[in-house]
C-alpha cells in the first residue's frame, strides 16, 4: 500500500510492503531509548515508561485506536522511507514487536507479528532485509539484519542456566540481563558491536522489554501491531528533512523529556494543527537557544516546565506523568490549546520588551543587568521564573490589549520579587501560585492590582503563607498616583524601594517625641509634599555612601558624618568578624545596608530642615553622653567608634571624603588587646599613642591581623587607617615628640566636639 502524508497507519500498515525499507539515515542519533541516564528520571530509562504508557492504554482501551504522534519522513527512492523525526519510537516498537513474536503462542499472530519484522519475500527469496534499516553506521545496520533473523524469528534459547553461572562468578556487570547476555554469545555477535552505543542501547532496551511483556498474550500483540497509530508526514526532500533534524535533534545526544512527552500529548490528537504547533516551537526554540547550545530541546522541555507549573500551580510536576494522565483522560488537546497560548504570550513578552520602560522593570529583577528583546528567560533562576515569568506569562495572555496594565502588573511583579528576597520585607510577599489564582479570578488588570486576598477570596495553598496583595500601602500609594503618578514611580524605582514606600509614608509620621515607627494604617491622608521633602532628603543623604555614586565628592560632611550617624544609631554593630582571629573586632563603617529604614532617629533626620547640621549636632550628643573619648575602662567597641568620631570631624575640618573602605567586608577593626593597637610600644596606650586599622581575615592559614595603610597615604587627614599628625611610617623612626604633635590635633578636634 502507499502511504500518504497526514494520515494515520498502524504499525502492521507502515511494516507491511515486501519492497519498503523504513530506514534511520546516517545523520540521526543513536538509539538511545534504553540507556538509563536518559529518561525522565536518571535511574531508569525511557523504553520502561513508553512501554509502560502501552501497557496501561491496553489495559483501560484495548479495543480503541492510540495515536503516538507522528514521524517525519521523505521517501528517495520509491519506498525507501527516511526518519527525520520518530526514530527513537518507531525502532522501540519495532524492537517490542520481535520480542512480542519470541514469545508469542498462538501461531495466527506469530504470523502476523513476523510479517511486520520483514516479508515473506525477504526471509525465504531474497537477502533477509527487515523493514526497519539501522543505517546511522554499518555496525548497526548488520546487528539488527542478525537481531530480527537469528534472534528474533530464530531459534535462540536464552541461556539462562549460563547466565546465573556468569552472575554468581562475577564476570558479568550486574546490569546485565538475561537477553543481553544471550545474544552477546551468539556467533553472529561481533567484538565490535560493544563499541556501537545504539547496539548497546538497543541490548539493555530489549532486556526491559522481555521482562514487562510476559503473560500479555495474543490480544497485546493484536493492540501493537493493528490499534497503534502513527501520523505519516512527508517533509517531501532529502534537504529539508536533514534541515529539519538539525533543528529538532543533534546526533549522539540523549532523550529529553520534551521528546519523551511529544509523542504523549499527541497521541489522540487527529488535527494536524497541533502537530504543526508543535513544530513552530520546536523551531523557535532552536533559533533561539543559548549559546551553549546546538539543539532545541532543552528549550522545548523548560518552556512545557512552565506551561505545566502554570496550569497546575504546582512548584515541582513530573510532566510526562501529567501528560500520561491528559491522555488516558482524552485531556491532552485542552492542554496543547494552553501550551499555544502560553507560547503566543511568551512572545508577546518579548514584542513588549522593545518598550524601554518595560525593558527597565525587568533590569531591575535581572540584578541590575540590561535587558533587551533578544534577552533569554532560560537565563533566569527559577526563584525568578517562577515569581516573574509565569505570572507576567499568564497576565498577558488574559489582558494582553492593556498596554498599561501590563506594565503596572509588571512594577507589581518587580516589588512582589523583592518582597521575597529582603527578608524584612517577606510578610508582604504573595506566592505565585496566588498570583495566578488572582489573575484567574479578575476580570480586569485594575481588577488584578486591588485584589485583596484572604481566605475567603483564594483557595490556600497548604504551608504557603497568604498575605495580602493589596493591603493598606498599596491602597494609599494608588490614592497618591491618582495625582502624582509620574513621581510616586520614580520613588519606587529608588534601589532600596523597588515599589515599596512603606518606609516614607511612615517617615512622614514620626515626630521628635518619636520612640516607635508609626504603623501607616492609622493614617487616613498622606501629604504629598512632606513625602516629597522627605523621599529628596532620603537621596541626598543615603544616596551619598552608595559606593557607584560619586555624589560623595560633591558632599564629603555629609558623607562622613552620615556614616558616623548610622554608627551611633546602630545599623552596624562593632564586633567579631566572622572567619577572623578572635583576637579584634570590627564595623562595617561605609558599606551600606537596610537598617536605617528601621530607626526612628533616621526618619527624624529625613524630616530635618538641614541634614548635615542635624547629623553633627546628634553625633556630638552620642559623643558627649556616651563619654566616648573616655577609654580608661578600655573596651574595643568605644574605642573604635572614638577613633571613626575623631577621624570624622578632623576630616570634616579639612573638608575632604573619609575614604570608603572596608576591606573585604571586615571593616574598621581594632584589638581587643588595646596594647596591641599603639603606635609606639613603649607608650602608654591613648587615643594619642593608638591607630584603628582593617581587618584581614583568611579560612586558609594565611593569618588573621588589623592592617594600616600604605606610606603614600600615611598621615592623610581622608585616610582611616592613618595618625593624624607626622608620625613617622616606620615604627622604628616614631618619637614621643611626633606622639605630642598627635595629641594637639587630637584635643582640638575634641575640643571642637564637646565645646
Amino acid at each position: 500500500m502507499n502511504l500518504s502524508s497526514t494520515q494515520e497507519y498502524s504499525l502492521s500498515q507502515l511494516f507491511s510492503t515486501p519492497n519498503r525499507r523504513i530506514i534511520i539515515p546516517d545523520f540521526q542519533r543513536d538509539y538511545c531509548w534504553g540507556d538509563k541516564t536518559h529518561g525522565e528520571k536518571h535511574d531508569t530509562d525511557v523504553v520502561s515508561s513508553f512501554l509502560d504508557t502501552l501497557i496501561e492504554e491496553f489495559n483501560n482501551n484495548q479495543n480503541s485506536d492510540v495515536l503516538l504522534g507522528k514521524i517525519d519522513v521523505y521517501e528517495h527512492p520509491k519506498n525507501h522511507i527516511y526518519l527525520t523525526d520518530g526514530q527513537q519510537r518507531l525502532t522501540s516498537l519495532y524492537l517490542i514487536i520481535g520480542m512480542l513474536y519470541r514469545q508469542e503462542q498462538d501461531e495466527g499472530m506469530k504470523k502476523r507479528l513476523k510479517s511486520s519484522l520483514l516479508s515473506d519475500f525477504e526471509e525465504n527469496e531474497d537477502g533477509k532485509e527487515p523493514y526497519l534499516q539501522y543505517a546511522v553506521r554499518e555496525s548497526t545496520l548488520f546487528f539488527l539484519k542478525d537481531l530480527v533473523n537469528e534472534f528474533f524469528i530464530g531459534t535462540v534459547a536464552l541461556l539462562e542456566e549460563n547466565y546465573r553461572d556468569a552472575k554468581s562468578k562475577k564476570l558479568i556487570n550486574n546490569e546485565e540481563t538475561l537477553v543481553s547476555f544471550t545474544i552477546k554469545n551468539q556467533s553472529w555477535y561481533f567484538n565490535e558491536y560493544d563499541l556501537d552505543p545504539s547496539i548497546i542501547s538497543i541490548l539493555s532496551a530489549l532486556g526491559v522489554i522481555e521482562s514487562k511483556l510476559k503473560n500479555l498474550g495474543k490480544s497485546f500483540s493484536e493492540f501493537i501491531i493493528d490499534n497503534v497509530k502513527i501520523q505519516y508526514y512527508d517533509v517531501k526532500d532529502k534537504k529539508h528533512g536533514e534541515e529539519r533534524f538539525v533543528i529538532i535533534n543533534t546526533t549522539g545526544k540523549g532523550l529529553t523529556v520534551s521528546e519523551n512527552i511529544k509523542p504523549i500529548l499527541l497521541g489522540n490528537i487527529k488535527e494536524n494543527e497541533f502537530a504543526n504547533q508543535w513544530e513552530e516551537r520546536e523551531t523557535w526554540f532552536w533559533k533561539n537557544k543559548k549559546d551553549n547550545e546546538n539543539i532545541a530541546d532543552n528549550g522545548v522541555n523548560e518552556f512545557l516546565t512552565w506551561c505545566f507549573q502554570i496550569i497546575e500551580k504546582q512548584d515541582e510536576i513530573d510532566i510526562v506523568k501529567k501528560a500520561k494522565q491528559l491522555l488516558k483522560d482524552n485531556g491532552n488537546k485542552e492542554y496543547l490549546n494552553q501550551i499555544q497560548n502560553y507560547f503566543d504570550s511568551l512572545l508577546n513578552l518579548l514584542t513588549l520588551l522593545e518598550n524601554k520602560n518595560i525593558q527597565r522593570q525587568i533590569q531591575f529583577i535581572n540584578d541590575g543587568k540590561e535587558v533587551g528583546h533578544k534577552i533569554n528567560f532560560r537565563d533566569f533562576s527559577k526563584e525568578k521564573q517562577q515569581n516573574f515569568l509565569l505570572p507576567l506569562i499568564a497576565f498577558i495572555l488574559k489582558f494582553e490589549n492593556d498596554k498599561e496594565g501590563i506594565y503596572q502588573f509588571l512594577r507589581r511583579l518587580r516589588k512582589n520579587y523583592f518582597d521575597q528576597k529582603w527578608e524584612d520585607r517577606k510578610h508582604n510577599y504573595i506566592d505565585w501560585r496566588y498570583i495566578l489564582q488572582i489573575i484567574e479570578k479578575s476580570n480586569s488588570a485594575e481588577q488584578v492590582l486591588s485584589f485583596e486576598t484572604n481566605e475567603r477570596t483564594i483557595d490556600k495553598i497548604q504551608n504557603v503563607e497568604l498575605n495580602n496583595w493589596y493591603n493598606e500601602e498599596e491602597k494609599i500609594k494608588a490614592q497618591l498616583k491618582e495625582i502624582y503618578k509620574e513621581k510616586i514611580e520614580e520613588w519606587e524605582d529608588h534601589p532600596d524601594f523597588m515599589g515599596d514606600l512603606s518606609f516614607v509614608l511612615k517617615a512622614t509620621l514620626v515626630t521628635n517625641e518619636s520612640n516607635e515607627i508609626p504603623d501607616i494604617s492609622s493614617q487616613n491622608v498622606f501629604l504629598f509634599d512632606n513625602l516629597d521633602d522627605i523621599f529628596k532628603n532620603y537621596v541626598t543623604i543615603v544616596d551619598l555612601i552608595r559606593e557607584e555614586d560619586v555624589s560623595a565628592e560633591k558632599n564629603p560632611k555629609l558623607a562622613n558624618m552620615f556614616r558616623l550617624f548610622r554608627l551611633f544609631i546602630g545599623c552596624d554593630e562593632v564586633g567579631h568578624i566572622y572567619r577572623a582571629s578572635w583576637e579584634f573586632e570590627g564595623v562595617l563603617f561605609s558599606t551600606l545596608n537596610r537598617e536605617h529604614l528601621f530607626k526612628v532617629e533616621f526618619m527624624k533626620l529625613l524630616k530635618s530642615d538641614d541634614v548635615l547640621n542635624y547629623c553633627i549636632a546628634f553625633n556630638k550628643k552620642e559623643i558627649i553622653d556616651n563619654e566616648i573619648f573616655n577609654l580608661t575602662d578600655f573596651n574595643v567597641a568605644k574605642f573604635i567608634k572614638a577613633w571613626l568620631s575623631l577621624k570624622v570631624f578632623y576630616a570634616n575640618q579639612k573638608n575632604v571624603l573619609l575614604a570608603f573602605y572596608d576591606g573585604n567586608e571586615t571593616g574598621v577593626a581594632a584589638y581587643i588587646d588595646k596594647n596591641r593597637n599603639k603606635l609606639i610600644d613603649d607608650e602608654e596606650f591613648s587615643l594619642t599613642n593608638s591607630i584603628c586599622g582593617f581587618g584581614v581575615r583568611s579560612g586558609f592559614g594565611a593569618g588573621n591581623y588589623v592592617r594600616y595603610t600604605n606610606e603614600d597615604l600615611w598621615n592623610k587627614a581622608n585616610i582611616i587607617d592613618s595618625p593624624f599628625s607626622a608620625i613617622s611610617f616606620e615604627e622604628k623612626d616614631r618619637t614621643k615628640a611626633q606622639l605630642e604633635k598627635n595629641k594637639e590635633i587630637i584635643n582640638s578636634v575634641i575640643q571642637s566636639i564637646c565645646s
